[in-house]
C-alpha cells in the first residue's frame, strides 16, 4: 500500500512539474522571451514585407511597359539590395522609406515622361502641325472633369489628331499639362516648369534629406538603434580586489573597439550611449562612461550588429581575462534597443 500510495504522490509530483513548466514556457512566448527553432524572426518578417514590396514595385512596371527602363531597373535594384543588406527591423523600414520612395518616384516619372513622348508623337505626325510656318505652342492637359484637354495657338489640328490626344487611354493619367513646342513644322517637348512641378520635386528632396539625416543620427548615436546584437556582461574575479583582478576601463575599450572593428552599428556601456565623442575611463573604484558613473559587475555592454560576428570578434579579449578570473558572458539577442546619447545633466 505505501509503494502504491508513494508512485501516486510521484506521478502528482511530475505532472505538477510539467505544468509549471509549460506556465513558464507560456509566459516566455507570450514575453516573446522564447522562439521555437526555425521560427521567423520579427526582422525576417519585416523583410519579407519589404521584398512583397519590390516584386509589387516590378509588376507595376511590367504593366506600364517599363520593366526595361534602365532607370527603373537601377531604382529596383538599390531597394533591394539595401533590404537585403539592412540587419533590423528599424534598417529595412528606412530602406522603404528612402529608397522604396525613390523608386515611387521614377516609376512615376518614367511613367509620365511615356506620356509625354507619346504626346510628341501624336502631334508630330499631324499633317498641319507638319507644315505650319512660325512658331505655335499646344498643351495637352487633363481637365477637372479627368478629360484631356487640347490648346493650340495660332494653329488647328486636324479632328483627327485632337480626338486621338483625347481618347489615348494612358494620356487619362497625365500628371500635369504637357507643351509641345511647333516651330517651322518641327515639334519638340517644352520642359515643364510649373509649380506642381517644383513643389513636387522639392518635396522629395526633403523626404530623403529627412531620412537620410535620420540615419545619420542613428548612426552617430543620437537617435535610438534597433536591431539584432549582443550584450555582454563583464564580471570581476570571484573577491578579487587588486587591480589585475576587477574590469579595467582598458578592457572595456578594447571590447568597444573590437565591436565597432566588426561591424557594429552602435554600440551601449552601462546604459551610455558611444558617440565620437564618448569617452570610458578610471576614477578610483568607479568607472564612468560619458562621464557618468555606471554600474560595475557586471559592466554591461549592449551592441546591435551581426550577433555572431560580434559575438566572434570579442573571443580573443574573452579568453585573454579568463587567467585572471574574469568572466566574459555573451548572450545574442534577434532584438534589443541602443538609447540614443544624452547629454549630462539633460
Amino acid at each position: 500500500m505505501r509503494e502504491s500510495s508513494g508512485t501516486g504522490m510521484r506521478t502528482v509530483i511530475v505532472v505538477l512539474v510539467l505544468l509549471m513548466a509549460a506556465n513558464v514556457a507560456m509566459l516566455a512566448r507570450s514575453l516573446d522571451l522564447l522562439r521555437f527553432p526555425g521560427e521567423i524572426t520579427d526582422t525576417e518578417i519585416v523583410r519579407g514585407g519589404a521584398r512583397a514590396l519590390a516584386e509589387y514595385y516590378e509588376t507595376v512596371c511590367a504593366q506600364s511597359g517599363l520593366a526595361r527602363n534602365s532607370a527603373v531597373r537601377d531604382a529596383l535594384a538599390k531597394f533591394k539590395f539595401e533590404i537585403e543588406q539592412a540587419v533590423s527591423g528599424e534598417e529595412i523600414a528606412s530602406a522603404i522609406a528612402t529608397y522604396g520612395r525613390a523608386v515611387q518616384d521614377v516609376i512615376a516619372r518614367e511613367e509620365e515622361n511615356r506620356r509625354r513622348e507619346l504626346v510628341l508623337w501624336i502631334v508630330s505626325q499631324d499633317p498641319v502641325a507638319r507644315s505650319a510656318t512660325g512658331r505655335t505652342v499646344i498643351t495637352v492637359a487633363r481637365g477637372k472633369d479627368g478629360q484631356v484637354t487640347v490648346e493650340a495657338k495660332d494653329l488647328a489640328l486636324s479632328p483627327d489628331t485632337t480626338s486621338r490626344l483625347r481618347a489615348e487611354p494612358l494620356l487619362a493619367n497625365l500628371a500635369g499639362p504637357v507643351e509641345v513646342e511647333v516651330l517651322s513644322g518641327k515639334a519638340s517637348l517644352i520642359a515643364p516648369r510649373t509649380t506642381q512641378d517644383a513643389l513636387r520635386l522639392l518635396q522629395a528632396e526633403l523626404d530623403n534629406l529627412r531620412s537620410a539625416l535620420e540615419s545619420l543620427r542613428r548612426a552617430a548615436g543620437y537617435s535610438p538603434l534597433e536591431g539584432a546584437g549582443i550584450v555582454v556582461r563583464v564580471y570581476d574575479a570571484p573577491g578579487g580586489f587588486s587591480r589585475e583582478d576587477v574590469v579595467q576601463e582598458k578592457d572595456i575599450r578594447d571590447m568597444v573597439n573590437e565591436l565597432f572593428a566588426a561591424g557594429a552599428s552602435g554600440v551601449e556601456v552601462g546604459g551610455q550611449r558611444l558617440v565620437a565623442a564618448s569617452s570610458i575611463r578610471s576614477a578610483g573604484p568607479l568607472l564612468l562612461v560619458n562621464q557618468q558613473p555606471i554600474t560595475v559587475n557586471p559592466v554591461v555592454l549592449r551592441a546591435v550588429g551581426d550577433p555572431e560576428l560580434l559575438a566572434s570578434s570579442l573571443e580573443l579579449i574573452r579568453n585573454s581575462l579568463k587567467p585572471w578570473g574574469i568572466r566574459v558572458e555573451i548572450e545574442r539577442q534577434d532584438n534589443l534597443v541602443l538609447t540614443a546619447f544624452r547629454k549630462e545633466g539633460s
